[in-house]
C-alpha cells in the first residue's frame, strides 16, 4: 500500500451506509475492492459496483474489511478534503505570459502552485494545456469520458503554441482536440492574447481551426494577458491599448456572427475587460448563453446589472435612518458600480460611495477588483475621512479570512476599530439587501 494513496476521511453523512459501520472522521480509506484509489474520478467509479470490499483504517491503526451491497446510484456517505490523492499533476510549461511567474516574492505557496492536472480540469474547472498527458492518461479520459474539460489554447499554430508555452509538446493541442472530439469528449476553452504575438491573423487562424471542432466547443473566451510590475528579466510584453482592444472587438464580433450562422448558436466571447479596454458598450444577456465562462471574466458586468434591474424596481423611494457605505473596488470596477451606485443614491438617507484602490502590490496594469490586498486597502482608507460602513467584496478573502498580501481581515479591523467592515458577495441582489435590506 502506498501510503500517499491513502485518503484521510473529513466527515461522514449521517445515516448513511458510512454511519452505519461505524466509520468516523479521521479514518483512512485504503482501498475499494482492491483497488487504490488515486483521485476522486477513481473513487465515483469504484463505489458504483452493487458489491463493495471496502478496506479502512481506523485512527487507532486498526484496519477493517467491510463487505458492502449497495444499490447502483447509492453513495457510501463519505467525503474528503480533496480530490486528488496521488501526485499532483504540476505544468510544465513556461509561459511567456504566466501570471504565477509574475508574483512578488512572498506569496503563500499556494498562490505560487501551477497545476496542469486534467482531473482539476473535469471536477473543479481549472484550465489545463494537454502537455503533459501521457497517452495512458489521455485513454482514461476518453474511457470513463471526462467530460467537458478545460483547455487553455492560446494558439492553432504549433510553432507559435510551442514558443508562447516554451513547451517542445505544445504543438500538439489541435491533435488532441480533434481525437478527444471523436470520442464525444466536449471542452470549454480559452486564448490568452497577447498584443502582435497571437492576435490579428493567428487570432483568425485559431478561431477558424476552432470552429472545424464546434460540435465539441462548448465556449471560447478570449481573454487580454494580465502584466504585473514584476516582469524583469521576462518576456517582453505590453497591454493591450484602446485602438487595439476595439480591433480586437471589431474582430470578434464578426466571427461571433459567422459561428452563429453555422451553428445556430454562438460559442465565442470576449472578456469584459475588453469592452471596458475599447470603451464599447456590454454585449446583451441573450448573447452569453448562460454565462459560460464567468470564471474567465466574461459576461460578469451583465449579469450583475442584469441582477440590479432585478430588484430595481423594489427599491423604495426612502429608508427611516441615515446610512453610509463605502463599497471598496478596483479600477476596473468602477465602469460596473457606477450606474448602480448612482441609482441607489436617488434613494433618500442613502449614502454610497465607491473607494476605488490602486494595486500598487501587482503593479497599475492589474485593475481587476479580486487581486487587490489588504495592505492597498488600508493605505486607499488611511488617505480619505470615511464615515458609516466599508463592504468588503466577498472574492477579496480566502476561506481564512486572507487578503491575498496575507493580511488577516482582523489586522484591517483592527487598523480602523471606528469603521464597521461588511462582507458582501459579488452580487447585486445581495448587495443591495445589505444596503437596504430588501
Amino acid at each position: 500500500m502506498v501510503e500517499s494513496s491513502c485518503i484521510e476521511i473529513e466527515t461522514v453523512q449521517l445515516d448513511s451506509i458510512a454511519d452505519e459501520l461505524n466509520i468516523e472522521p479521521g479514518d483512512q480509506l485504503l482501498t475499494i475492492n482492491g483497488s487504490q484509489i488515486r483521485d476522486y474520478i477513481d473513487y465515483k467509479f469504484l463505489i458504483t459496483d452493487l458489491y463493495l470490499e471496502v478496506l479502512i483504517r481506523k485512527s487507532n491503526g486498526e484496519e477493517w474489511l467491510l463487505e458492502i451491497e449497495k444499490d447502483y446510484d447509492e453513495g457510501l456517505g463519505l467525503e474528503f478534503s480533496g480530490i486528488i490523492y496521488d501526485d499532483l499533476k504540476k505544468c510544465n510549461n513556461n509561459c511567456l505570459f504566466c501570471f504565477v511567474n509574475q508574483s512578488p516574492p512572498g506569496l503563500r505557496e499556494t498562490l505560487n502552485l501551477k497545476d496542469d492536472d486534467y482531473r482539476f480540469s473535469f471536477l473543479q474547472g481549472s484550465y489545463i494545456t494537454l502537455t503533459n498527458l501521457s497517452r495512458e492518461e489521455i485513454n482514461r479520459i476518453k474511457r470513463l469520458h471526462l467530460s467537458p474539460i478545460y483547455i487553455s489554447v492560446h494558439t492553432t499554430n504549433p510553432e507559435l503554441r510551442v514558443k508562447m508555452l516554451r513547451n517542445s509538446k505544445a504543438g500538439d493541442v489541435l491533435s488532441y482536440l480533434k481525437e478527444l472530439a471523436e470520442v464525444g469528449i466536449e471542452f470549454h476553452t480559452q486564448i490568452v492574447l497577447c498584443p502582435e504575438i497571437n492576435d490579428g491573423d493567428e487570432l483568425e487562424r485559431t478561431i477558424k481551426d476552432l470552429l472545424e471542432l464546434s460540435s465539441a466547443i462548448r465556449s471560447l473566451a478570449v481573454v487580454p494577458v494580465g502584466l504585473t510590475k514584476f516582469r524583469d528579466d521576462l518576456y517582453s510584453l505590453r497591454s493591450f491599448t484602446t485602438e487595439e482592444a476595439k480591433e480586437v472587438v471589431e474582430q470578434v464580433e464578426q466571427w461571433q456572427k459567422r459561428i452563429g450562422e453555422k451553428c445556430g448558436e454562438n460559442f465565442l466571447y470576449l472578456s469584459d475587460e475588453f469592452y471596458l479596454l475599447a470603451n464599447e458598450s456590454i454585449p446583451p444577456t441573450k448573447n452569453y448563453n448562460g454565462y459560460p465562462q464567468l470564471e474567465n471574466g466574461v459576461g460578469m458586468v451583465r449579469l450583475f446589472w442584469e441582477q440590479f434591474n432585478e430588484v430595481e424596481e423594489k427599491l423604495p423611494t426612502t429608508i427611516d435612518k441615515k446610512q453610509q457605505f463605502t463599497l471598496i473596488t478596483g479600477e476596473l470596477g468602477v465602469a460596473t458600480l457606477e450606474p448602480m451606485v448612482a441609482r441607489l443614491n436617488e434613494i433618500n438617507n442613502l449614502d454610497l460611495d465607491l473607494l476605488v484602490v490602486q494595486n500598487s502590490f501587482f503593479g497599475e496594469n492589474v485593475t481587476v477588483t479580486g487581486l487587490l490586498t489588504g495592505q492597498d486597502i488600508i493605505e486607499t482608507i488611511k488617505k480619505r475621512d470615511l464615515n458609516g460602513s466599508i463592504i468588503l467584496p466577498e472574492l477579496l478573502l480566502n476561506e481564512d479570512r486572507l487578503f491575498i498580501d496575507d493580511l488577516q481581515l482582523d489586522v484591517l479591523e483592527a487598523e480602523f476599530p471606528e469603521i464597521e467592515f461588511i462582507i458582501v458577495n459579488n452580487n447585486a441582489k445581495d448587495l443591495v439587501k445589505t444596503l437596504i435590506n430588501i
